[in-house]
C-alpha cells in the first residue's frame, strides 16, 4: 500500500518548492529594483507609493478572504467554489467601479490631481485581483506551489522588461503603473488556465453564509491590516511631501520585497497543513514551538544582514544618490525582527478560523500606527521609520503571545523560545557593531563589513551549532552536514 506523506514532509516539500521559486523571483525583482532606482526620481516613487497604497486598501474589499476560506474548507464542493467565484466577481466589479469614480477626490485629498488617471488605470486590477485569488486558492489547496510560482515568474519577467523600457523612455511613474496593470492581467489569465476549473454562476444563501462565517471577519481583518500597513504612505504626502515619501518608501520597499517573499515561503506551506491538523492540539503545540524557534533564529539573522549590510545594499541596488537614506534603511530593517512572528500568528489564527480575534488585532495595530506616525513625523524620515518599527514590534509580540496561550504554550515559554533562538546574537551583533563603528563609510569599508558579517555567521552556524540551540542542531544542522557528507563522498 502506498504511504501518504506526513505533515512534516508536506511542509518540507512546500517550503522547498517555495524557496526555489522565491529565489528566482527575488533575483528578478532585485534586478528590476536596481534599474528602476537609477531611472526614476524620488517624486516618481512617491506618487506610485500613494497610488499602490490606495489600491491595496481597496483590494482588501475585493479579496474578502474567500481564497483563504477555500483553502481552509475541509470538504470542498463544486457548489462552494462557484459561490466563491460569483461573490468575488460581484465584489471585484463593484470595487473597481467605486475606485474609478472616486479617483478624482482621492487624488486631491492625498496628493494632487495628477494621480487621477493612474488611479483610474489601477482600478481594473481590483477585479482581476479577486478573481485571481480564487484561482490561486484552488492551486494552493493542492500544494501546487511550483505552478503558482511559475505563473508569477513569467508575469514578472514580461512586465519588468516593459517597465524598464518605459522608464528609459521617460514615462516616469507610469512605467511602474503599467507594470502593475499588465502584471495583473497576465497573472489572472495564466492562473485561470492552470487551475483547470470550470466556474459557473451560483449564489445561494446557505453557501453564502458558510463562506462568510469564515471570510466575513477575515475580510474586515484584511481591510485594517492593509490600512495599518499603508497608513504611513497615505499620511506622509500631506505631513511631509510626495518626494519625502518616495525617499522613505524606496528602502522600505526593498526590505519588504525580500522579507515578504521569505515570509511567504513559510506562510504558504504551513497554512494548508495547519488547517489539516486544526483539531489536534498536541500537534499544533509542537508545530508552534518548533517553528517559533527556527523562524525567530532566522529573523534575527535576516535583520542583522540588512542592518550591517545596509551601506553596500544601497550602493549596489539603489545607487550613490540614495546613500543619504542609510539611517532610514537601518531603522526600517529592525522591523524584520518580529515580522515572521506576525506571519506565523496570522497563519495560526486563519488555520484555527479565529478570524474575529484577528480583526481586533488589526484595529489595534492601525490605531497604534496612526498615533505613532503623528507623534514622530516632525523628526523626519527616521522618526517615521522608528515609529513603524516600534508599533510593528508591539502588535506582533502581543499577537504571538495570544496564539501561544490559546494552544497551550504559556507566555513564559513563548518568551523563552524567542530569547533562546537569539543566543547567537550575543556574538554576532557586538562583533559587527564594533567593526561598523570603526570601518570607513566607503565602498571598501562596506565590503569589509559585509565579508566580516558573512564569516562570523558561517563560523557560528556551522562551527558552533550548539550556540544556536538544540532545535537547530537536531533539525537543521544534522541535515546540512548529512547533505555535505553525501556530496563530498563523490570526490573522495
Amino acid at each position: 500500500m502506498a504511504q501518504h506523506p506526513s505533515n512534516s514532509q508536506n511542509v518540507i516539500k512546500g517550503i522547498s518548492s517555495q524557496a526555489l521559486v522565491t529565489i528566482v523571483l527575488g533575483l528578478v525583482e532585485i534586478l528590476s529594483f536596481s534599474i528602476m532606482s537609477r531611472l526614476l526620481t524620488q517624486e516618481d516613487f512617491g506618487y506610485y507609493a500613494v497610488i499602490t497604497a490606495i489600491t491595496t486598501v481597496f483590494a482588501s474589499f475585493s479579496d474578502m478572504g474567500i481564497g483563504s476560506a477555500i483553502v481552509q474548507q475541509k470538504e470542498l464542493t463544486k457548489r462552494y467554489v462557484d459561490n466563491a467565484f460569483t461573490i468575488s466577481l460581484l465584489f471585484g466589479f463593484s470595487l473597481s467601479l467605486l475606485l474609478l469614480v472616486c479617483s478624482g477626490p482621492l487624488s486631491l485629498m492625498l496628493a494632487d490631481a495628477s494621480m487621477r488617471i493612474p488611479l483610474m488605470l489601477m482600478s481594473g486590477t481590483l477585479l482581476l485581483h479577486c478573481l485571481t485569488s480564487v484561482n490561486n486558492s484552488l492551486m494552493h489547496r493542492k500544494l501546487q506551489f511550483l505552478r503558482m510560482g511559475g505563473i508569477n515568474l513569467f508575469s514578472l519577467i514580461i512586465t519588468t522588461c516593459v517597465a524598464v523600457w518605459l522608464a528609459y523612455k521617460g514615462f516616469g511613474y507610469y512605467a511602474i503603473i503599467t507594470k502593475a496593470v499588465l502584471g495583473s492581467i497576465i497573472t489572472y489569465l495564466l492562473s485561470f488556465y492552470f487551475c483547470k476549473t470550470h466556474f459557473s454562476f451560483a449564489l445561494d444563501k446557505a453557501t453564502f453564509r458558510r463562506i462568510f462565517a469564515f471570510s466575513g471577519w477575515l475580510m474586515a481583518s484584511s481591510i485594517f491590516r492593509n490600512l495599518a500597513h499603508q497608513i504611513d504612505r497615505l499620511l506622509m504626502p500631506r505631513l511631509l511631501s510626495v518626494s519625502a515619501l518616495g525617499a522613505y518608501n524606496r528602502p522600505k520597499d526593498f526590505v519588504e520585497q525580500i522579507s515578504t517573499k521569505l515570509n511567504g515561503i513559510f506562510d504558504t506551506a504551513l497554512f494548508p497543513v495547519l488547517s489539516g491538523i486544526q483539531d489536534n492540539l498536541s500537534k499544533l503545540k509542537s508545530a508552534f514551538c518548533r517553528s517559533m524557534f527556527l523562524m525567530n533564529a532566522f529573523a534575527l539573522l535576516l535583520t542583522s544582514a540588512f542592518v550591517f549590510n545596509s551601506g553596500i545594499i544601497i550602493r549596489i541596488f539603489f545607487g550613490e544618490q540614495w546613500m543619504e537614506l542609510k539611517d532610514v534603511m537601518m531603522t526600517i530593517s529592525c522591523s524584520l525582527l518580529f515580522n515572521i512572528d506576525g506571519r506565523l500568528a496570522d497563519c495560526y489564527l486563519r488555520s484555527l478560523a479565529m478570524t474575529k480575534q484577528q480583526f481586533f488585532f488589526r484595529i489595534f495595530e492601525f490605531v497604534l500606527k496612526i498615533i505613532g506616525i503623528l507623534m514622530a513625523f516632525k523628526c523626519g524620515l527616521v522618526g517615521v521609520a522608528l515609529s513603524i518599527v516600534i508599533t510593528n514590534s508591539i502588535t506582533k509580540i502581543i499577537k504571538i503571545l495570544y496564539v501561544g496561550n490559546k494552544i497551550g504554550v504559556g507566555l513564559k515559554s513563548t518568551f523563552e523560545i524567542i530569547f533562546s533562538s537569539w543566543r547567537y546574537g550575543l556574538v554576532l551583533i557586538p562583533v559587527c557593531s564594533i567593526a561598523m563603528a570603526h570601518l570607513p563609510k566607503t565602498w571598501g569599508g562596506d565590503i569589509a563589513l559585509s565579508c566580516l558579517f558573512l564569516v562570523v555567521t558561517v563560523i557560528i552556524f556551522l562551527g558552533f551549532p550548539s550556540l544556536i540551540g538544540k532545535t537547530y542542531h537536531d533539525d537543521v544542522y544534522v541535515k546540512i552536514t548529512s547533505f555535505v557528507d553525501s556530496k563530498t563522498k563523490k570526490y573522495r
